[in-house]
């Protein structure tokens, strides 16, 4: 007759690789792309998507970034009545912040340019209902603005 610890130990082993086995399922076979290997352009339609994101939230203005150069992208902001305005946004003077809304409900990312006389203007705002949202908006653009200073860093060296 088998003994009772031997019995809880096989139980425990059994239950344990149902355990691991199940742990695959529902979860992607490849990873979720590396942010610093990914191009400006795709780093650009990662943020659009957050902006038609946004905006579908928000009811707001339709808004797309564009890249100028590799130093400068362009805020395109389309009204109602069809009228186009375009802000240059030059990334290393750029700061991007994340905040509270004012309503107190979901967050607020804030582009700000920061001017030669000290002041600084808000270029862009941006409210998203979830964290992770924002936390990988602000990753996309800050990835373009490693991109400007390496290089601007590289040209200057050269």
């Amino acid at each position: 007759m088998p003994r009772p610890l031997a019995w809880a130990a096989t139980a425990t082993l059994l239950a344990l690789g149902l355990l691991v086995s199940g742990c695959t399922d529902g979860y992607p076979s490849e990873d979720a792309p590396n942010v610093r290997h990914m191009t400006g352009d795709q780093h650009l339609r990662a943020l659009n998507g957050y902006l038609a994101l946004g905006a579908t939230a928000s009811g707001t203005v339709h808004r797309k970034l564009v890249s100028q150069d590799d130093c400068h992208v362009v805020l395109k902001k389309r009204r109602e009545a069809g009228q186009v305005q375009r802000i240059v946004i030059p990334l290393l003077e750029t700061s991007v912040e994340i905040a509270t809304q004012p309503t107190g409900s979901g967050l607020r990312v804030k582009l700000a340019q920061h001017l030669d006389d000290g002041e600084r203007e808000v270029r862009l705002k941006l409210d998203l209902d979830r964290w992770i949202d924002a936390v990988a908006w602000r990753s996309h653009f800050q990835q373009l603005q490693m991109n400007c200073r390496e290089i601007s860093e590289g040209a200057a060296a050269a």
